[in-house]
């Protein structure tokens, strides 16, 4: 289904490729390279959500301008398609492209993706803005939408200081920062990568006790860190790792992927270091936010679990700001 989908997209549309080696070039030439435009995070989404990357680059004068990051996957019988498991993100396109061209590239990225939707039997197709004023695109597909909706993330000015950036932080937090710091050893992990990654991975297991991820999506994860896309930060009490944060990073913006920690210490501050390492690493990256994840609140449309809104809590002791994050609903009729 999804080759012949390709197939029928490569032939209608001759300045799409689906050959990615266009896409490094755009993120580097953008405004705002996000984590969600990364081709190893659509591909370890696409694992997650056992799918296929569709992912696609937009050629004009055999120069790359634009890149749309995209996959497809099942739930239930019924097919889906995203950018990151929560709907589909704006196209990205190089810095200083034409007016006119950007808005003709828009146009055809609206088309590829009702042809695609028509061709899966979609429902529905949820999308969201990452940018803080509305995107064209996004405006777009507003006109569209049968329903909107908002939801809030966490997220440090990584622009600050690390002095102004710790003024933010929860009162409480600050001693259990430092406690932490002195107790074990926390620190990002740059060498025996193999081994303490899979230390990460079985102290994930313990700590949800099950398996909840495919091997795939580990292995990718574990691919970002030797292509510098992500790094994990550790804490070891002696020699054995009492807790473990995977972060993902690009040019521009750090996120906090997940996290392990031992269940008999929950109530010990390893996930205090752990943030607090993370944001020294991303802010001497020069990532210029860090999104520590979503906001848990009891008007959602989906009400929070209780795991939900103590990590919800947990976080927003470091962050330094909330955001509203919007969203789009457009039912597609047969």
């Amino acid at each position: 289904m999804i080759e012949e989908i390709k197939n029928i997209i490569s032939r209608d549309f001759e300045n799409l490729s689906f050959d990615l080696s266009g896409w490094n070039p755009v993120l580097s030439a953008s405004r705002f390279a996000s984590v969600y435009h990364q081709v190893s995070n659509v591909d370890y989404y696409s694992a997650y959500f056992q799918g296929e990357n569709i992912s696609f680059v937009l050629i004009e004068d055999k120069k790359p301008m634009a890149i749309f990051p995209i996959f497809a996957y099942q739930d239930n019988d019924e097919w889906k398609i995203s950018s990151n498991g929560f709907g589909l993100i704006s196209p990205l396109f190089i810095r200083n492209i034409p007016k006119k061209l950007r808005k003709r590239l828009e146009k055809q990225l609206i088309e590829i993706i009702l042809l695609i939707s028509k061709k899966l039997n979609l429902k529905k197709i949820i999308f969201f803005e990452n940018s803080h004023s509305l995107s064209n695109w996004f405006l777009l597909w507003l006109e569209r939408a049968d329903k909107d909706f908002i939801k809030y993330q966490l997220a440090i000015d990584l622009e600050q200081s690390i002095e102004s950036i710790k003024l933010d932080f929860r009162k409480s937090y600050k001693p259990l920062v430092n406690k932490a710091m002195k107790d074990w050893d926390v620190k990002v992990c740059d060498e025996n990568l193999d081994k303490v990654f899979e230390e990460f991975k079985d102290l994930h297991f313990e700590a949800a006790g099950k398996r909840t991820r495919s091997e795939e999506s580990w292995s990718i994860q574990r691919k970002q860190i030797e292509n510098e896309e992500a790094f994990l930060v550790s804490v070891r009490d002696g020699k054995t790792l009492i807790g473990a944060g995977f972060f993902n990073f690009s040019r521009d913006m750090g996120t906090y992927s997940v996290g392990a920690y031992k269940r008999d210490l929950f109530d010990k501050p390893i996930g205090h270091a752990v943030q607090m390492i993370a944001i020294k690493k991303l802010k001497d990256l020069g990532c210029k936010t860090y999104i520590l994840g979503q906001k848990a609140v009891g008007i959602s449309s989906s009400v929070s679990s209780k795991k939900e809104a103590s990590i919800s809590h947990f976080k927003e002791g470091f962050a330094g700001y909330v955001f509203a994050q919007p969203y789009l609903e457009v039912s597609l009729n047969e």
